[in-house]
């Protein structure tokens, strides 16, 4: 019989997949939408540090989720 669900483990691979590629365009928004909505609260100073701290979120997050997925990778190979 042919089964009709992915595993787990499979699944799991897929939603991350999809999150690391979601996360960089959540991310841009988060950056440049605040800024635009009060442009009076963000700019230079506070502006550029809210541009650094959310760029190095984004490349924290995908780095997290990048690991997540070469974790899950490497777990498949041991049971094969």
């Amino acid at each position: 019989m042919r089964r009709l669900f992915l595993g787990r483990d499979a699944y799991r691979h897929r939603r991350l997949g999809d999150a690391v590629r979601v996360v960089p365009m959540l991310f841009a928004l988060l950056a440049v939408l605040p800024p635009m909505w009060l442009p009076q609260y963000f700019s230079y100073g506070r502006g550029a540090v809210w541009l650094a701290v959310s760029w190095a979120l984004t490349i924290a997050v995908t780095a997290a989720l990048h690991h997540a997925i070469g974790r899950g990778k490497a777990e498949d190979e041991d049971d094969a």
